[in-house]
């Protein structure tokens, strides 16, 4: 799903546009944990030892974000959400930061899976991201062809067909991803790579036409910024007082960004008059997650750990309660529509994600990691891979 842009129309259609560590003081709740294995490195690398909580409380937060926009995208390209400048200030808000927040989270943990040998990392890409891009690419159009009366875009056999150059929906974030995971594998000297993350963005900002595997170009500063940004971001723990003061101002920051450069930008997110807000944006959610309180937001940290699979199958969850709700006769109210596709586009993945695990098909289906040989025992409070 393109980013907002000058034609809301085409940015904004959620049906063809878009470890093992021990657990310190329990952050989640065992029953949880106990039917849910780690989310593979797809949305962000995360087999470091010594993993923090906050990114999966990141992440949670980024893919509750992501299926809310496509939601809102989808309604919108139905005509069930008529607001269409309240759309273009959500969508605009959300799409600054919210796809950089994943690349920047991405790239914390890729050094440290770098060596283990680049052989060895980019066999598990291929395994975590290539693999599940293809497959579930092709089960999502198969559907979406299949319901094609009610699809907001219909899908010909020819976009499946075209799926090695030219990503459908949400995918193309993997296949951009994966891009990202081979540069950083070939390519090691630091000054090239902040060079070629300058140099992606600057191109990106100059073409008169994105499609969305361009935007690669763009995030892919951003995972660098996580690259090399690593240490100081996951070292750092600001102190309560002064990390909420930090927040405020970081939120404020955000708010007088979208508020100066939405219009001036052409609803562009991704343009460079965007930047502001997105570098505030990618902070406030860092701060926020940093100075969370563990045991109350063990939910967070579980839609987190299962962002993986809620990211593959919210627009088939969502588009799925949209329609369910049309031929149930469901009063056409915009924020019944909004909040209910949401809330299944989080929860219906996730239960899914469970019934998948205990029936030991999330590997087979690209939503876990291959399992890795064991070389020492695991606490009875971790997690395994």
């Amino acid at each position: 799903m393109q980013p907002v842009g000058k034609s809301l129309h085409t940015c904004v259609n959620d049906d063809v546009s878009r470890q093992s560590y021990a657990l310190q003081q329990q952050p989640y709740p065992l029953n949880i944990v106990s039917v849910m294995p780690p989310s593979p490195d797809h949305i962000v690398t995360s087999d470091a030892p010594d993993r923090q909580v906050w990114i999966d409380y990141a992440r949670g937060i980024g893919v509750i974000l992501v299926v809310f926009g496509h939601v809102l995208g989808g309604l919108f390209s139905a005509h069930l959400f008529p607001d269409e400048t309240l759309t273009r200030w959500m969508s605009y808000t959300l799409y600054t930061f919210h796809m950089p927040l994943f690349f920047f989270l991405a790239g914390l943990n890729v050094q440290h899976s770098l060596r283990h040998g680049t052989r060895s990392f980019l066999a598990s890409k291929a395994w975590t991201i290539a693999y599940p891009y293809v497959l579930w690419s092709l089960i999502q159009g198969g559907v979406i062809m299949v319901m094609a009366r009610d699809a907001n875009v219909p899908i010909l056999p020819s976009d499946l067909a075209a799926i090695w150059y030219r990503p459908i929906g949400q995918f193309w974030f993997l296949y951009a991803l994966m891009i990202c995971h081979i540069v950083a594998a070939l390519v090691r000297r630091r000054a090239l790579m902040i060079g070629l993350a300058l140099l992606s963005f600057a191109i990106f900002c100059a073409l008169p036409a994105r499609p969305d595997l361009a935007l690669t170009l763009h995030h892919f500063a951003f995972y660098v910024a996580g690259l090399y940004g690593a240490r100081l971001v996951t070292a750092w723990q600001p102190q309560r007082g002064a990390g909420w003061l930090l927040l405020m101002a970081a939120l404020a920051g955000f708010a007088a960004a979208v508020a100066a450069t939405a219009r001036l930008s052409g609803w562009d997110a991704n343009s460079l008059l965007a930047l502001p807000a997105c570098i505030f944006g990618i902070a406030a959610v860092v701060l926020l997650c940093k100075l969370m309180d563990a045991p109350r937001h063990r939910w967070l940290a579980a839609v987190g750990l299962m962002s993986m699979t809620i990211y593959i199958l919210h627009i088939l969850a969502g588009s799925g309660t949209r329609i369910l709700m049309l031929k149930l006769n469901v009063p056409h109210w915009p924020w019944l529509y909004l909040l209910a596709g949401t809330a299944a586009g989080v929860i219906l993945p996730m239960i899914a994600h469970v019934v998948l695990q205990r029936l030991n098909l999330l590997t087979p289906l690209g939503l876990a990691p291959l399992a890795r040989r064991k070389t020492a025992s695991v606490p009875s409070t971790a997690v395994t891979r």
